[in-house]
């Protein structure tokens, strides 16, 4: 359930009265939000899908979390007064509706049925991005862009006639599973050997072939031989 469902038919005349609808969408790679600048309004995602990252040293990046329809981007920032800790790129064309810093905690003052679905909308997400953080660093090097790859797959992955695609480059895998480049790319062939991704051209990309199958291998304790360990 997403924010958005989680809201009685009151609560969301509310806030679609105080919202702002730009008529052209972001189109994909547009940045939404920016880390560290000052918060000065948020976001309900309308439509399409957007990325979170951290951005580190050295233009590393960290992968955070994707949002869709329906699920705020930028409200932390609003809630402890902060700048924000995260940049929010567009991945599909998306149209959001703003929420000026101003209007929308008067917004939550007014009604505290929205600030406690708010609260529990960050909670879960705070929960589910510890998760992701835990399965990552907690696995061993080998395992790590398998269990990544899953976690890309199941929220911003595409049906396709060879499987799930999922729009990410080497460089992004190596970043945010802290292994580097060329090792994600060793990383990506060996999976693409053992069947569990197709062998394809493009490197902004990567399909998988078999979920299950490379559910299974990554979660493993043992790294198998073949498709038959």
């Amino acid at each position: 359930m997403t924010f958005w469902d989680s809201l009685d038919h009151g609560e969301r005349k509310a806030m679609t009265r105080i919202g702002r609808e730009p008529r052209h969408p972001f189109e994909p790679g547009d940045t939404i939000l920016r880390q560290s600048e000052h918060a000065d309004r948020a976001a309900l995602v309308i439509s399409g899908m957007c990325r979170v990252l951290w951005h580190g040293e050295n233009d590393r990046t960290t992968y955070l979390a994707t949002r869709r329809g329906g699920e705020l981007i930028g409200e932390m920032g609003l809630l402890d007064g902060g700048p924000r800790t995260a940049t929010v790129i567009a991945l599909r064309q998306t149209y959001v509706r703003w929420y000026a810093a101003e209007a929308f905690m008067a917004l939550l003052a007014e009604h505290p049925g929205i600030l406690g679905k708010v609260f529990l909308s960050v909670c879960a997400r705070l929960k589910e991005s510890d998760h992701h953080r835990i399965a990552i660093a907690s696995a061993p090097a080998r395992l790590r862009l398998a269990r990544l790859l899953l976690r890309l797959a199941d929220v911003e992955g595409v049906d396709t006639a060879q499987g799930i695609e999922v729009k990410v480059t080497q460089t992004d895998l190596g970043n945010w599973t802290g292994m580097g480049r060329e090792a994600a790319g060793r990383r990506v062939r060996q999976l693409q050997q053992l069947g569990f991704l197709a062998v394809t051209p493009a490197r902004s990309r990567v399909t998988v072939t078999d979920p299950a199958g490379l559910r299974q291998y990554a979660f493993h304790t043992e790294e198998p031989d073949d498709r038959s360990g």
